[in-house]
């Protein structure tokens, strides 16, 4: 069949429509998502694309609402990844006495699984098919490309201000800035280490997708000096490249790369944005909202977007972004708002020398 099927009472465009084998242009962001009868209902709905991760817990739920469905697998897409956490969370011990640990704890959110970690890819992929109750993934990504606790901590602490409003915003500028010193530190005298396990992380994906466990292969919030290191060695392409991307933090070396390369871009993080007055004032003229100006921004660029939510309406809304196009001024309006700001992965803290350009304010 050349095209998915959908529902029969679906009120989508047939400019909506892809291959079933395609990553969509929407898909559903499953993390966050409480009910399966939620995932169920945007399948139904006619999302085609999943996206899950080991490390959101959700596989047994994704699985269920699939089964629950009716729709095949082979008329999904779906999209996981693995290799969360470095093969140590283990402090430098010149280090454990300041921090009073020996190693370092992550937010009890984020459950740690001992597959979950760099150089396991392959157990993971095979886990989180289990899990999934499928025989192979179509996507599955390299989640981030930290090597270290220290590298994890400083790269994710973003989220933690930003996601987990307990975070108490006067303790960002020295929390995180002492974090990102140490990692940057850190990076400096263990850049063979981190570029060996980084080589090792991928040649495990390409491993896998050999096996036919996975279709395609990517990653997960890498800078473009990392995924200009994997082309120094891959014997398979990068298909997808997964990283915050909205009006706010665009991240262009990232698009022109991923353009010149021919590596797809998922984008997400675009509802940090939607109280913006600008998007306010677009989604006015035009009778839409918010939530769609930006997304609609993202996916006018080429940029695949995942969005989540727990309402069956908003679920309907985001894919109602693939029936309307922002004229030029409003795609300019909002190019304009690029800070950068990082909200979730500020991984350019890895790479040796990164440029202060990719500094959170």
């Amino acid at each position: 069949k050349m095209f998915r099927r959908l529902a029969p009472f679906t009120w989508l465009s047939p400019a909506s429509l892809a291959l079933a084998t395609d990553l969509a242009m929407v898909g559903l962001g499953t993390a966050g998502i409480k009910e399966v009868s939620t995932i169920v209902a945007a399948i139904q709905m006619g999302y085609r694309t999943l996206d899950t991760a080991l490390i959101y817990g959700n596989h047994g739920m994704v699985r269920e609402a699939i089964e629950e469905s009716g729709i095949q697998r082979d008329e999904l897409f779906l999209t996981s990844k693995v290799g969360f956490f470095p093969s140590s969370m283990d402090l430098p011990q010149e280090h454990q006495a300041a921090f009073g640990v020996a190693t370092l704890p992550m937010p009890a959110d984020l459950p740690f699984h001992p597959l979950n970690v760099k150089g396991k890819e392959i157990e993971a992929i095979e886990l989180s098919l289990k899990e999934l109750g499928v025989d192979y993934l179509d996507l599955c990504l390299i989640h981030v490309p930290a090597t270290s606790a220290l590298e994890l901590s400083a790269s994710f602490f973003p989220h933690l201000y930003h996601y987990w409003p307990k975070m108490p915003m006067w303790t960002e500028t020295s929390v995180v800035g002492a974090l990102k010193a140490l990692a940057m530190q850190e990076v400096k005298t263990r850049q063979s280490q981190a570029k060996q396990e980084r080589k090792r992380s991928w040649q495990n994906m390409e491993r896998a997708k050999r096996r036919g466990l996975c279709r395609h292969i990517g990653v997960s919030n890498y800078p473009v000096e990392f995924m200009k290191e994997i082309d120094e060695y891959k014997t398979e392409p990068i298909y997808n490249e997964q990283q915050e991307l909205h009006p706010l933090a665009q991240s262009r070396d990232v698009q022109d790369y991923a353009r010149k390369a021919k590596v797809s871009l998922t984008g997400y993080g675009t509802g940090v944005v939607a109280s913006a007055p600008l998007a306010k004032d677009i989604a006015h003229k035009i009778n839409r909202t918010p939530g769609q100006v930006l997304l609609r921004w993202a996916v006018q660029k080429g940029i695949h977007v995942n969005p989540k939510s727990n309402q069956v309406s908003r679920l309907k809304e985001n894919l109602e972004v693939l029936d309307f196009a922002l004229d030029d001024e409003d795609m300019s309006a909002l190019d304009g708002l690029d800070v950068p700001k990082i909200f979730y992965w500020n991984t350019s803290v890895l790479v040796p020398q990164a440029s202060a350009a990719k500094e959170e304010l």
